[in-house]
């Protein structure tokens, strides 16, 4: 027998005994080794620190290591793939954002089914974002940044921290909201750390960012932020609009995430796993440190809550690329 064979046998036994195995002994026993968070996520982005803050608690609370591993690439669906098709024993989760909603709209050949191949357990947290300019600029606001893209076509560089994910298709949203889409050049980046590295230099002049990227540079004055992208405002900026208000009603892009399990995973340890992100996600210690670093809403919520989260988002992010006719580039 080939090694690959010898692989898929393995694994094949391995499910059989998850799903024959008694659900409340799983429960009782699960989990009884280290747990791996595949985070499909560059490493030392804005989600990095709040899926290691879960892990932590995690382990704290349940007394075994559970492991951030990042497998970052193709808008989230590297990582991704690798979990749809992990043993669902519940020993492999998926740290789940926004971009998973997108993903299917914009990758048409994925390698999973994204409404049966992962399992949602809870939806753990939401954070608006910021758009922000280079301060050189006089933008100081949604209707001057249009104004500005229109009279000086081809010079306003909108940058987008990677290609096909969340925050390209929401600066996509804005510049079609905006009629500024021939007028701006979208640059797409590898992750958030570069894009601001220019944005500060001057050498990009807007992007989307999250308030935990964005916050020291505004603070020291080499950013400007004219807009926060929720339904709500920011409340870490009560005072700035939304561009709802300001530009283009019904435009929300809040960052989520949340976690998930292999689609096949049984549904005691879906349960037990739910109930320990929940106590995670409504820990007063947790929710104050996420917010302080990110401005973002602790939630927790049902497996069952997550999914209709889930499919609103695939709703709302199939019409934007219907208006917009995005496609992404190969």
């Amino acid at each position: 027998m080939h090694c690959k064979q010898l692989r898929v046998f393995i694994e094949l036994i391995v499910v059989a005994l998850v799903v024959l195995m008694p659900w409340p002994a799983l429960s009782q026993s699960y989990p009884s080794k280290p747990v791996t968070i595949i985070h499909p996520y560059p490493p030392g982005g804005s989600t990095d620190p709040e899926i290691r803050v879960y892990a932590q608690k995690l382990q704290e609370n349940l007394g075994i290591p559970f492991l951030v591993e990042a497998r970052p690439g193709a808008g989230t669906t590297i990582g991704t793939a690798l979990v749809a098709r992990a043993a669902p024993d519940g020993y492999t989760l998926l740290s789940m954002g926004s971009s998973y909603t997108i993903a299917p709209l914009v990758y048409p050949r994925l390698s999973y089914d994204p409404e049966k191949d992962i399992a949602p357990i809870s939806l753990m947290s939401r954070r608006s974002s910021l758009i922000v300019v280079h301060p050189s600029l006089p933008i100081k606001s949604i209707a001057e940044f249009a104004a500005y893209a229109k009279a000086n076509p081809g010079k306003l560089n909108v940058g987008t921290s990677g290609a096909g994910g969340v925050t390209h298709l929401s600066i996509e949203w804005l510049l079609h909201g905006t009629g500024t889409k021939k007028d701006v050049t979208v640059v797409t980046y590898k992750g958030g750390g570069p894009m601001f590295v220019d944005l500060v230099a001057g050498r990009m002049h807007a992007a989307l960012g999250s308030v935990l990227a964005t916050a020291p540079q505004l603070k020291a004055g080499k950013l400007r932020a004219i807009a926060s992208s929720g339904i709500t405002r920011n409340k870490a900026y009560p005072d700035l609009p939304t561009v709802a208000e300001a530009a283009i009603p019904g435009y929300d892009y809040a960052f989520w995430m949340g976690v998930g399990a292999p689609g096949a995973t049984p549904l005691a340890i879906i349960n037990k796993l739910n109930t320990e992100l929940v106590k995670v996600a409504r820990d007063p210690a947790v929710g104050h440190k996420l917010s302080e670093e990110g401005s973002m809403d602790t939630l927790g919520t049902t497996p069952d809550q997550f999914r209709k989260h889930i499919s609103a988002e695939i709703a709302t992010w199939r019409k934007v690329v219907a208006d917009t006719n995005f496609k992404l580039e190969e």
